[in-house]
């Protein structure tokens, strides 16, 4: 048995949460953000977040203020990594406030995208703080440390709010000489609330390690019980859906970075899938040509997608918000649509096309019968954690997370809902064979799509 002296992978002595059964929850992290440089930078973003979110109350935004005094006191006063990380924090909003003013110029200015995308780039080149930023922590992932912002490598995507995408130099550490690492690439959005995409990404981290490390699931294979899934049985396992919980962080009610994921092609650019990942990763043995852990990774992903997409009422689907990598993974983007609520009329239960499924050899095919069993397992097992799911859900009801505030008394049931506990596994296992079907065979998602391809036609 593990002595009580041994650190955790986060260097936290196991004995430091002893004794502190009265702390409040403030003190609590203050003392752990302490120990551990990117929880107290994350605390600090979110705390920041709060005091903006929570500008017109001023009893609530002035507590928020005072817990980050708290913590810039409680790092200055500490041992030398405590000090080094109050200055990573102070240099991150120094960063995140020059990029908020460029990303504010460029928008003001008139002209065309490739205008504004000339001003962007003169105004990287000429700020010597992004052209040095002495490899300091990123604020979307602390573990980077970047040395210099690119600016040949930057450019505006076509949206309205016209997001920036920049590249960054990064090292391997914060102090010099510096060694060279590979590049970093994120979006930085301004004039969009991000806290909603941040919330939903959590969660499909969360259900990500529910399917991978699930204990109860590992002992229900180890005493041989199955689940009956479309007429088969299956073991239950540990499941890797091949999923990409890419980061985002909000660094103020409109402002924030979302991870660029390298390689991803949106599947409204895309006609065949399969060609496509034919052409990615061509195979003379394998079927249809393409290297079969290719296809078994866009198997994969396609219905723990599906699946999680469905459970968190995801909606405003369409084939510009999911995208496909080189390695076969696809990922959904872009949630500012959830718990039911759908800009679009006649959403289906998910986002399924007659490509995405051609891709997998057509609906009579090995492939396609294992995506309807890999999406059964899959819901079987977030099933048995619906409580704790739903829990942590409901710790966000005071959050102002745009779609949960609409109907805050009916948020967290709208998700226990999607579990439809009163069913037997068998029961749900048909249940999602149904709803694969529906999906399929729903004809108001093409007229979607179709509009939606126009518009940003028009739009580019």
């Amino acid at each position: 048995m593990a002595s009580s002296r041994q650190s955790t992978n986060s260097d936290i002595p196991l004995d430091y949460f002893e004794g502190h059964e009265s702390m409040d929850l403030a003190t609590f992290l203050i003392k752990i953000a302490c120990q551990n440089s990117p929880i107290a930078i994350f605390l600090y973003w979110y705390l920041k977040v709060e005091v903006e979110a929570n500008f017109g109350n001023k009893q609530i935004s002035e507590f928020y203020s005072s817990v980050i005094l708290k913590l810039q006191q409680a790092l200055s006063s500490g041992n030398s990594a405590c000090k080094q990380t109050l200055a990573t924090i102070s240099s991150q909003k120094k960063f995140v406030d020059t990029l908020v003013d460029i990303a504010k110029s460029v928008a003001d200015s008139s002209g065309s995208r490739s205008k504004k995308l000339e001003l962007l780039k003169k105004k990287l080149i000429e700020n010597n703080d992004l052209i040095d930023l002495k490899g300091m922590s990123l604020p979307l992932d602390p573990s980077v440390h970047v040395k210099s912002v690119q600016p040949e490598s930057t450019t505006l995507f076509s949206s309205n709010l016209m997001p920036m995408r920049l590249t960054f130099s990064t090292v391997r550490g914060n102090i010099t000489p510096y060694e060279c690492a590979e590049a970093y690439t994120t979006i930085f959005k301004r004039g969009d609330d991000l806290r909603q995409d941040q919330l939903v990404l959590q969660m499909i981290r969360l259900m990500d390690s529910l399917l991978k490390e699930d204990k109860e699931n590992e002992s229900l294979t180890s005493c041989n019980q199955k689940l009956i899934c479309s007429g088969h049985y299956f073991r239950t396992q540990l499941l890797d859906l091949c999923l990409t919980p890419y980061a985002v962080l909000a660094t103020s009610c409109s402002e924030g970075f979302v991870q660029f994921v390298r390689g991803a092609t949106p599947l409204a650019d895309i006609k065949s899938i399969q060609d496509t990942l034919r052409t990615f990763r061509p195979s003379s043995s394998a079927p249809y040509g393409i290297e079969a852990d290719v296809l078994n990774n866009y198997v994969k992903s396609c219905a723990g997608y599906s699946i999680i997409c469905y459970i968190l009422g995801i909606g405003d689907r369409h084939l510009h918000n999911l995208l496909l990598c080189e390695n076969g993974k696809m990922f959904h983007v872009d949630f500012g649509f959830i718990l039911g609520r759908d800009p679009k009329p006649m959403p289906p239960p998910m986002k399924l096309t007659s490509e995405m499924i051609n891709a997998m050899g057509g609906q009579n095919s090995e492939h396609f019968r294992a995506f309807v069993n890999y999406c059964t397992i899959a819901f079987c097992i977030l099933r048995r954690h619906a409580n704790l799911i739903t829990n942590l859900f409901s710790l966000m009801l005071d959050a102002g997370i745009p779609d949960i505030s609409i109907e805050r008394d009916k948020a967290v049931m709208k998700v226990l809902e999607r579990f439809h506990l009163q069913l037997s596994d068998e029961a749900v296992c048909q249940l999602v064979v149904r709803l694969i079907e529906s999906s399929l065979s729903a004809k108001m998602p093409l007229i979607v799509d179709f509009v939606h391809n126009v518009r940003q036609y028009m739009s580019n």
